[in-house]
């Protein structure tokens, strides 16, 4: 793993995600009150962009099938419905987390 800069902290704001690809890998970078996250961008489930969807309290939810992942740990905080997983055959795992450091007004990931 190394330490990869991607943005200035200004880029994303308090309480918002932005997606990033960093080495062929797309990485949500998220906000929670001044302290930043990085998890993988893409949906365990069937790959819903995360960057696409809605920011819940600490949960972003996958605008396909509505599973929310915890952006500050990457666990699955809901699964998806029932129904879905009945036509799929699969649930949502937890999504890989990135340490990230801020120095400087800059943002890096170990990845």
């Amino acid at each position: 793993m190394e330490w990869k800069t991607i943005c200035d902290t200004s880029e994303v704001g308090t309480g918002k995600s932005k997606e990033f690809e960093i080495s062929g890998k797309k990485i949500l970078v998220s906000n929670m009150d001044g302290k930043f996250y990085a998890i993988d961008a893409l949906c365990s489930h069937m790959g819903g962009e995360l960057g696409k969807g809605k920011i819940e309290g600490k949960d972003v939810i996958c605008p396909k099938h509505h599973a929310k992942f915890d952006v500050t740990t990457g666990k699955v905080d809901k699964n998806i419905n029932g129904f879905v997983k009945a036509i799929t055959r699969k649930d949502a795992k937890d999504l890989s987390s990135y340490e990230v450091k801020e120095e400087e007004g800059k943002l890096s990931i170990n990845i």
